[in-house]
C-alpha cells in the first residue's frame, strides 16, 4: 500500500524537476514543508501543518500554493477541502491535493479548478506557471507562440493532412508517420538545437531542393543514431515540403504536452477512415482512461511492464511518467529507460511509438514490430505487469497453444486477453489492466474465457466505460479488466464492478472537458462500485443486469406476453409496401411523439403479399410498444396502440395477459422504465425478449390498479380528442 510518506516523496521529486527549491540549506528555497516561511504565517495557521507551502514570488514573500497529500482511506476531495482551509488562513490563491500521481486543484479567488489548455490541470507546475495561475486559473500553452488557439492548431494539422494527401500518401497512418518525422525534427531543433549542423531558423529559410536535401540529411542522421528508426521522407515535391515546414513553424511543440500527438493522429487517421467502424481505439486510448489504468496498476522501476498492442505508445508513456515521478536516483532512471518498458505492435505504428518514447525521455529500446498473437511461447511468464487495449474483433490463426479454444472465427478478443494472462509471471504480484470490448464481459461465446479468468486469476475489478469514451474514433463500448495472479483464483467469484457514465467530458461528439468530480474519480477512490459474483448459472458473466424480483414484484412474463416485431423492412422491401393498406410500425412512428397514449397511425403500410410471405403477428389494441434495437432503445419512446397494427423487428410489443394486469397499468410502468438499466452494451444497445421477460414489475394492489387505470384512461381520452382536433385542423 502506498503510504503518505511515499506520496510526499513523489511530490518532492516532481517539484525539484520543475525547478522548485526545497533544500533549506540552499539560497532561494521556495518549498516549505509543514511549516510556512514566516512567524506571522505560522501564527495564522494556529499550529496546523500543511504538507507543502510554495512561494513562487520571492519578492512578495506571499504563499502561492498549498499542497496537501492524500491520506490513506481519504479521498482527494477530502485533501482538497483540508488544503482550502490552510490556503484561506495564508491567503494563498492556489490549492493542490494529490496522491503523488493524480491531483485536484482549486483557485481560491476564482472558486474554480485550474485549467491547462481547457482541461483541468492534472500535473504539478513550475514557479513560473504558479505565478500565472495566481492571477488566472486558466493557462493556455498554445497562446505562448504565434498567439494560436487549440482550434487553430487542429486546423493546421488538418491542412498538413491535406498537403500530404496531395503528395499521394493515401493511407492515414502513412501520412501521420511522415508528419511525425517532421514534428520530431522540429521538437529537437526548438530552443536552439541542431541536427547535422542544421537549425530550425535556417530550415525555415530554405526553399526547393535545398530544403528537401536538408530534411533528408537530418533524417538520415537521426536514423543512424536511433538504429533505423527514421525512414527517408516520402515527399518528393519541394513546394509541399515548404508548406509543411511553414505549418510547423507557426507553433511551438515544446509548449504543449503529449496530447499534441493525439490531436495530430486524430486528424491524419480519422479523416482517412471518415468515421467508419475501425480499431482506432487500439492506437490512441484517451489519456484520462490510461491514467485510471496506471493508477490501479501502479508500475514500478525494475519490473517488466508490457503493452503487447502498443499503438502509438500512449500507455507506455504514461507508465514512464508515473514511474519517473517516484524515482530520482541515476541507477533507477537508467533502469527505467533501458529495462522496464516493453511494447509491440503489428504495424508501422510501432515506429511512432518508439519516436514518442524518445520525445518523452527514451525508454524506447524494447519496442518492436511483430504479431503478438504468435509470441505465446516466447513471452509466457515473462512480465510483471501488462497494460493494453486489445485490437477488437480480429482474427488470428495462432490460437492452438492457448489454454481456452475460442468459439467462432473472430477469435482475436479471446486470444488477445489470453495472451495478456499467459505473459504474466507466475508470481502473486503479477497483474494486468486490459481494455476489452464490453461484449467480453457478458457474451455467451466468451463464457469459457471468463471462467478461466475466475478460476486462475484474482479478478479485482471491472470498469465499464461510457460508449463516448473513444469518440471520435468509435462509439463501441469498452470495459477495463483489472486482475492479478494473486492466489490463483477469484475467491467466491466476487469482484467489484464499476459503471462510468460521466468521465469528465461531455457525452456527445464534441467531448468538451467538464470540471468537478466524475465517475472515473469515484472509481479511483474505490467508491460507487458494486460487488458482483459470477458463476456457472450466469455463464460467468462479469456484467449482471438488475433484473431480480424483490418483495412485491413479479417478472413481466407472468403478467404479459412479450413479442418482438417481425422482419419486415418497408425501406428495403418495397415490394411489400406497393398498394399496401395494413399499417406497420417503425421506430420513427414512435419518435414523432416520444410518448403516445393512442398510437393509431404509421408512415408505412404493407400489402397482402407481405402478410402471406412473412405471416406477421397483428398486435391488438392497448399493446405497449417500445423500441428494442439500436440507439433508439435508450431513448425510452413509449406508445399504447390505439388500433391493431403490425410491427417491424426494431420494436417489441407487450400484451397484458387477461386477469393479471390492466394494459393501462402496464403502460404506466413502462413510462417510468429506463431501458439503460437492462442493456448490456450501451454502444450498440439492444433489448432482447428474454431479458424483458425477467424485468421486475410491481405487483400493484387492486386499489392502485384502479387509480392508475382512471388516470391513464383520462389521458388516453384526452389524447384521442387532441389528435382528432389536430387532424381536423389539417384537413385530414
Amino acid at each position: 500500500m502506498t503510504t503518505e510518506r511515499d506520496i510526499e516523496s513523489a511530490i518532492v521529486i516532481q517539484l525539484l524537476r520543475l525547478g522548485w527549491q526545497a533544500d533549506p540549506r540552499k539560497q532561494g528555497q521556495n518549498v516549505f514543508r509543514q511549516s510556512p516561511k514566516t512567524r506571522d504565517e505560522r501564527g495564522k495557521l494556529g499550529g496546523k501543518k500543511p504538507d507543502f507551502i510554495l512561494y513562487a514570488d520571492p519578492e512578495s514573500g506571499r504563499a502561492t500554493v498549498v499542497i496537501e497529500a492524500k491520506r490513506p482511506n481519504k479521498s482527494l476531495l477530502d485533501a482538497l477541502e483540508q488544503g482550502k482551509g490552510y490556503a484561506a488562513s495564508l491567503a494563498a490563491p492556489i490549492v493542490v491535493a494529490t496522491d503523488g500521481y493524480r491531483l485536484k486543484t482549486w483557485h481560491m479567488d476564482k472558486k474554480a479548478p485550474l485549467f491547462f489548455n481547457n482541461a483541468e490541470a492534472d500535473e504539478l507546475f513550475s514557479a513560473e506557471m504558479a505565478l500565472h495561475y495566481a492571477g488566472d486559473n486558466r493557462y493556455e500553452s498554445f497562446l505562448r507562440y504565434a498567439n494560436i488557439t487549440k482550434q487553430d492548431l487542429i486546423k493546421r494539422f488538418a491542412k498538413a493532412n491535406g498537403i500530404l494527401r496531395q503528395e499521394g500518401l493515401d493511407a492515414g497512418i502513412v501520412r501521420f508517420s511522415e508528419f511525425a518525422n517532421l514534428m520530431f525534427l522540429k521538437l529537437r531543433l526548438e530552443g536552439g538545437g541542431s541536427i547535422a549542423g542544421h537549425k530550425w531558423p535556417e530550415i525555415r529559410q530554405k526553399k526547393g531542393g535545398d530544403l528537401l536535401d536538408a530534411v533528408k540529411v537530418m533524417l538520415n542522421t537521426l536514423n543512424e543514431k536511433h538504429s533505423g528508426l527514421f525512414e527517408p521522407t516520402a515527399i518528393r515535391t519541394p513546394r509541399r515540403m515548404e508548406q509543411l515546414v511553414e505549418i510547423l513553424s507557426s507553433f511551438s511543440l515544446t509548449s504543449v504536452r503529449d496530447d499534441i500527438k493525439g490531436m495530430a493522429f486524430e486528424h491524419f487517421i480519422h479523416s482517412y477512415t471518415q468515421g467508419a467502424s475501425n480499431d482506432l481505439g487500439q492506437y490512441f486510448t484517451p489519456r484520462h482512461i490510461i491514467k485510471m489504468m496506471v493508477h490501479f496498476l501502479k508500475p514500478s522501476v525494475g519490473e517488466k511492464i508490457h503493452d503487447p498492442f502498443c499503438g502509438t505508445g500512449g500507455m507506455l508513456i504514461e507508465c514512464f511518467r508515473y514511474i519517473s515521478q517516484h524515482i530520482d536516483s541515476p541507477r533507477d532512471i537508467k533502469a527505467l529507460r533501458e529495462g522496464t518498458l516493453y511494447g509491440r505492435d503489428n504495424s508501422s505504428v510501432a515506429r511512432i511509438a518508439r519516436m514518442n518514447m524518445i520525445m518523452f525521455g527514451d525508454g524506447h529500446a524494447n519496442i518492436e514490430r511483430g504479431d503478438t498473437y504468435e509470441h505465446h511461447a516466447k513471452d509466457k511468464g515473462k512480465y510483471d505487469a501488462v497494460i493494453t487495449n486489445i485490437p477488437f474483433s480480429q482474427t488470428t490463426e495462432h490460437y492452438e497453444s492457448y489454454p481456452v479454444r475460442p468459439v467462432g472465427d473472430a477469435n482475436g478478443d479471446s486470444i488477445g486477453v489470453q495472451y495478456c494472462l499467459e505473459s504474466l509471471k507466475d508470481d502473486a504480484g503479477a497483474r494486468a489492466a486490459i481494455v476489452v470490448p464490453v461484449g467480453f464481459v457478458y457474451k455467451r461465446e466468451l463464457k469459457a474465457e471468463r471462467e478461466h479468468i475466475l478460476r486462475n486469476f484474482e479478478l479485482e475489478r471491472v470498469v465499464e466505460l461510457t460508449p463516448k469514451c473513444f469518440n471520435p474514433y468509435t462509439e463501441q463500448q469498452t470495459a477495463v479488466l483489472f486482475l492479478r495472479r494473486g492466489r490463483g483464483k477469484t475467491r467466491g467469484g466476487a469482484f467489484s464492478y464499476y459503471q462510468v457514465k460521466e468521465d469528465g467530458y461531455s457525452q456527445d461528439g464534441y467531448r468538451i472537458p467538464l470540471s468537478g468530480e466524475n465517475d472515473l474519480d469515484k472509481t479511483m477512490e474505490e467508491g460507487g462500485g458494486k460487488t458482483q459474483t459470477a458463476g456457472e448459472k450466469s455463464d460467468f458473466e462479469f456484467k449482471q443486469l438488475d433484473i431480480i424480483c424483490r418483495k412485491g414484484e413479479v417478472p413481466l412474463a407472468e403478467l404479459a406476453a412479450v413479442r418482438k416485431g417481425d422482419g419486415i423492412s418497408p425501406k428495403t422491401m418495397p415490394h411489400y409496401t406497393m398498394g399496401g393498406d395494413k399499417p406497420v410500425l417503425m421506430v420513427a412512428d414512435l419518435s414523432k411523439s416520444h410518448i403516445d397514449y393512442s398510437l393509431d397511425e404509421s408512415k408505412f403500410r404493407i400489402n397482402s403479399h407481405a402478410i402471406a410471405d412473412k405471416k406477421p403477428f397483428l398486435y391488438p389494441v392497448n399493446t405497449v410498444v417500445l423500441p428494442t434495437s439500436g440507439k433508439a432503445t435508450l431513448l425510452n419512446h413509449r406508445a399504447l396502440l390505439g388500433k391493431a397494427t403490425y410491427m417491424s423487428s426494431t420494436l417489441t410489443g407487450i400484451v397484458a395477459k387477461e386477469g393479471t394486469i390492466s394494459p393501462y397499468c402496464l403502460f404506466y410502468f413502462f413510462l417510468g422504465f429506463d431501458a439503460e438499466a437492462v442493456v448490456y452494451d450501451l454502444g450498440y444497445p439492444g433489448l432482447g425478449v428474454g431479458v424483458l421477460k425477467q424485468v421486475p414489475v410491481p405487483n400493484y394492489s387492486d386499489k392502485r390498479q384502479e387509480e392508475i387505470e382512471q388516470e391513464v384512461g383520462e389521458l388516453v381520452n384526452l389524447w384521442k380528442k387532441a389528435k382528432g382536433k389536430h387532424r381536423k385542423l389539417l384537413g385530414e
